[in-house]
């Protein structure tokens, strides 16, 4: 499918195609404050325990939530894939939609969607800082 190039981007027909939904960016601000508020759990149980415990359940909570939202979005994926027997029609000669051609479309731009790297980056960032933290608090002070 040719590159669509215009000049207002606001009226360009591919103006939606591969932006991410306000929905997805507010479960991954959801995701993201789970992983900090877990990580602060060792830390908080040292000085405040009440503090530990509502970052636990605010952790746990937001994943549950991110997890949720996550599964279901994958779920919905898999289904359509079956639904639409894309694998078998990819491996073989049948001719592809243009409708199947508009969903792997759909697929790849969620592929490309910079949210699960930015979400993986933060889990490594702060997974490395609360591992050095952790390390500080047991054994050097």
């Amino acid at each position: 499918m040719p590159e669509v190039k215009c000049k207002n981007s606001k009226t360009c027909p591919a103006y939606n195609e591969c932006r991410d939904s306000l929905a997805s960016w507010i479960f991954l601000f959801i995701g993201l404050l789970a992983t900090i508020a877990v990580r602060l759990v060792n830390l908080f149980l040292e000085f405040n325990p009440l503090w530990a415990r509502i970052f636990w359940y605010t952790g746990i909570g937001g994943f549950f939530i991110y997890f949720l939202y996550k599964f279901r979005q994958d779920r919905n994926i898999q289904r359509e894939l079956a639904r639409r027997e894309l694998s078998r029609k990819l491996s073989g000669d049948q001719e592809i939609s243009l409708e199947d051609r508009e969903f792997i479309k759909t697929i790849l731009c969620k592929l490309k969607s910079s949210k699960d790297t930015i979400n993986y980056f933060f889990i490594f960032l702060t997974s490395g800082l609360a591992l050095i933290l952790g390390i500080y608090l047991d054994f050097m002070r």
